[in-house]
């Protein structure tokens, strides 16, 4: 709408006062468009800059940190697991006590379970180094690399030891369960010394320098999206002030109640502005809770994972090994301590009742083995029903890893979620800041034609 307004009324210049030199209303006129027109661009750019850099530091922390860490730690429990179970399988053997005349001796446990749940792991390990191998920036790519080959030298000499461990263990005639040779014992150990001494402290001095990477690039993700936003509204609060005052001024200077272009220009100006800055801080809120709700949750869950793990090998190792059953119960001691330390602020209803039938089950193998009935005991350890302890470990890891599953599903959630928020924002800027480039030319057209 536009009207006619009266006509000011014009203050006589007092005699001797100096006359003050002003720009003519054509200069005065493209001076506004042109800063109007510049601050425009900025914020065009602005808004630009601002969502690219959002989305790519989105992105590392998603698709490169967060998935490097997540397979470092899943290397770490795979490699736990593995001990697991060739500890296990010391425990392979014939009943200890002797059949009947004519009898044959019976098979109390024939350690396939265990040889197959180690073939998983060592896939599994497989898979997380190759993972290992591929991620991170071309600089990190080197290095991860070169940590991934010392894992794999690593672990073809533990498979060298192991794989003579379980010999030495089953090809003896009629081996005694739970009483293995002292040449597998031997292997075991010089096995679980490698894991325990070399490979393990690697894995978790990787997973300690994922874990730094994640919460730096949380930082950068959060500071840059914060930053953009506090420029681009900033930015568009000064192009939204000069539009105004500018269409003040045209009111004054050419009696015209308003212009429409402008007026449209200013309110594209408000909507990028508002708009933008509350996407990029919903972003940040987002890429913050990605890492405090749903990657440091799952880490805790992985270390208790990897305690389990531990906590499996030693009972294995303590039934078979009589000479250090004290110190292998201090140590499982600590493991189960470590455990409700770690799951106390995690835990749910299933995983705090599988912990409790695990810890009864290794009561009952406590109980069984101590009493000498090792042929029981045996087959406490590594029975597959309910109440013994191979069940109850295997139900106890299932839903410790499902608890660490829903943990990662909410980082994937949240990450998803930022990413929605930045969305689209490379053509909403361009549509609306491109229109309002256009219709500040249109709005100051006219005017300038009245000059003509």
């Amino acid at each position: 709408m536009s009207g006619s307004l009266p006509a000011p009324s014009v203050e006589p210049r007092q005699p001797g006062r100096p006359k003050r030199r002003r720009l003519t209303p054509v200069l005065r006129l493209r001076a506004q468009a042109t800063a109007a027109l510049l601050l425009i661009a900025a914020l065009l750019a602005t808004a630009l800059a601002a969502f690219a850099t959002a989305g790519t530091d989105l992105h590392r922390l998603s698709a490169v940190s967060e998935p490097r860490a997540t397979a470092t730690a899943d290397l770490y429990q795979a490699l736990a697991d593995l001990d697991a179970q060739h500890a296990k399988s010391l425990v392979v053997g014939y009943s200890a006590t002797p059949p009947p005349d004519g009898q044959p001796a019976t098979l109390v446990d024939d350690g396939v379970l265990a040889a197959i749940t180690a073939q998983t792991d060592r896939r599994q390990a497989g898979r997380d180094l190759a993972s290992l191998a591929a991620s991170g920036a071309s600089d990190q790519q080197d290095r991860n690399q070169q940590d991934v080959l010392a894992l794999l030298d690593g672990l073809a000499s533990y498979d060298a030891l192991t794989g003579t461990e379980e010999y030495s263990a089953t090809s003896q005639p009629n081996p005694i369960v739970g009483r293995p040779p002292d040449l597998a014992l031997d292997y075991y150990d010089q096995a679980e010394s490698m894991l325990q001494q070399t490979l393990l402290p690697r894995v978790q001095s990787l997973l300690a320098s994922a874990d730094r990477q994640v919460a730096a690039d949380r930082g950068v993700a959060q500071g840059d999206a914060r930053h953009g936003a506090l420029l681009l509204v900033a930015l568009g609060a000064v192009a939204l002030g000069l539009m105004l005052w500018w269409q003040l001024d045209l009111t004054r200077r050419h009696r015209r109640l308003l212009n429409p272009p402008l007026l449209l220009a200013s309110a594209s100006v408000l909507a990028v502005a508002l708009a933008g800055g509350f996407a990029l801080l919903g972003a940040a809120s987002e890429a913050g809770a990605a890492v405090s709700s749903g990657y440091a949750p799952y880490a805790v869950v992985a270390q208790a994972q990897v305690a389990a793990a531990d906590a499996e090998a030693v009972q294995s190792r303590w039934l078979v090994d009589d000479a250090y059953r004290p110190s292998l119960q201090r140590q499982f001691t600590d493991l189960t301590q470590r455990l409700h330390a770690l799951l106390g602020p995690q835990s749910t209803a299933s995983v705090a009742r599988t912990q409790a039938d695990y810890l009864a089950a290794d009561t009952t193998l406590r109980s069984l083995a101590e009493s000498g009935q090792l042929d029981r005991a045996a087959v406490q350890l590594t029975g597959v029903t309910r109440g013994e302890v191979a069940f109850a470990y295997f139900d106890f890891s299932s839903r410790l890893g499902e608890l660490a599953a829903q943990r990662s599903a909410v980082f994937d959630h949240r990450a998803a979620a930022a990413a929605d928020d930045l969305s689209g924002w490379t053509a909403i800027p361009s549509a609306l800041l491109g229109a309002a480039l256009l219709l500040v030319v249109v709005g100051v057209r006219p005017r300038l034609a009245e000059f003509a």
